[in-house]
Order: C-alpha cells, then sequence, then structure tokens
C-alpha cells in the first residue's frame, strides 16, 4: 500500500510538471518543527527541531497551484519522569529524535492577494532514529545510578511514513514567502521487531505511535 502511494505521488508530480512546465518556478525553504509523538506513548512532550529544502511551485490558474518540496526534516519527541520518597531518588529524561527526508505535495487555494490555504500528502523516508537518555537515581545508601548516553533505535521505527498536512502561506511581492503548517502523522511508526526473526510470537496488537508536528517556514523563490 505504501509502495503504491508514492508511486501515484510520483506519477501526479510528474504529470503536472509536465502540463504545467511554462508555469514552474522553484525555491528553497527553511524552518522551525514543533514536533511531538502521539498514541500509545505517555508523557511526550514536544520537541524543538527544524526543516530545510527545495521547493517548486506549479501554478494551473491565478488561484490554484501545486507545490512539491522535498524537505530534511528532524521530529521525535522529548519525555521526562521524576519520583522521590524517603528512600528513593529517580529523575528520568528521554529524547527521541527522528530524521525524515519528506515529500509534500501541496494544493494552494488562493483566498486573497498573496494569502492562500494550503493541503495535501506527505511521504516520509526514515534517515536516522537515534533515542538520548539520562538517568539519576539513587536507591537508599547502597546503589546510585548516574548515567546518560545516546542509542541508535533504527531498527524499533518504521522507515516510511505517510501523513497530511494542512496550513496557510503568504508571499510577499519580493518572492519571499512564509507558512505555518500541521503535519498529522498516519503510519504506525512503531516497529513490530517480534516474529520471523525472533523465537517469540509476534505480539497480539503493537503500540500505535505517530508523528505529529507544527511548523513554521520562511522561504524564497528564484
Amino acid at each position: 500500500m505504501k509502495k503504491n502511494l508514492i508511486t501515484s505521488l510520483v506519477v501526479v508530480l510528474v504529470t503536472t510538471l509536465q502540463v504545467s512546465a511554462q508555469n514552474v518556478t522553484f525555491g528553497a525553504k527553511a524552518g522551525l518543527n514543533l514536533a511531538t509523538l502521539t498514541g500509545d506513548i505517555d508523557g511526550v512532550k514536544t520537541l524543538p527541531g527544524y526543516h530545510v529544502g527545495a521547493i517548486a511551485d506549479i501554478k494551473l490558474s491565478e488561484k490554484f497551484s501545486i507545490q512539491p518540496e522535498l524537505l530534511y526534516s528532524l521530529e521525535g519527541g522529548k519525555s521526562s519522569f521524576s519520583y522521590e520518597d524517603e528512600f528513593t531518588l529517580l529523575k528520568t529524561k528521554e529524547r527521541y529524535e527522528l530524521g525524515y527526508l519528506n515529500l509534500p505535495i501541496m494544493a494552494k487555494y488562493y483566498i486573497a492577494d498573496g494569502l492562500s490555504l494550503e493541503g495535501g500528502p506527505q511521504i516520509g523516508y526514515l534517515l536516522h532514529a537515534n533515542g538520548h537518555y539520562d538517568i539519576k537515581a539513587n536507591f537508599g545508601d547502597e546503589i546510585s545510578i548516574d548515567e546518560s548516553g545516546k542509542e541508535n533505535i533504527k531498527d524499533f521505527v518504521e522507515k516510511i511514513n505517510v501523513g497530511v498536512n494542512f496550513g496557510l502561506g503568504y508571499q510577499l511581492k519580493n518572492n519571499l514567502f512564509f507558512q505555518a503548517r500541521y503535519h498529522l502523522g498516519l503510519t504506525n511508526i512503531n516497529k513490530d521487531l517480534q516474529g520471523e526473526d525472533f523465537e517469540e510470537e509476534p505480539a497480539e496488537s503493537v503500540g500505535k505511535i505517530k508523528n505529529s508536528s507544527f511548523q513554521i517556514s520562511v522561504g524564497y523563490r528564484f
């Protein structure tokens, strides 16, 4: 299903470019991600990230255009836990950093001069996934833990992430533009590692975890 969706998006993009080649402009954009993880995961907070890449604007009419983009985007989330009583002190911090190569294809409808409503699908390919941790613990007078580090968690994350984007855009007369966008992940990125490569039987249900982010961008059309 994911492969079919990727193929369909590429076909739509190529066809649109061929039909409207004379009305295509190119540009670059970068901006801030406020990302998090939703679903069967507790206590995850917003992780600041970023995105950067190239765009093409394909004008189909005075009111309508298509904007495909190719972006590197750092997403994920962070969490913390703290517990303390007379005998125990436990503090943990975790940060999940997921780097994607994203292909959004945005349909843009201009509701006023320079101001557009935007929406469309997005497919992302996971380039890297890292988990950062910081643990501090004291259990009585005998056991003390103070550890921090970084782990590669790519094997636990699905490679393909499918989602949809909704937002607003505004372009100035000098070709500088601004965008505000919400990305809603539709794919369960929590990979089930049990099964044919492990002795254990697959779990009846794998907890669903999805990407989500609010993005603010600034860019320039050449």
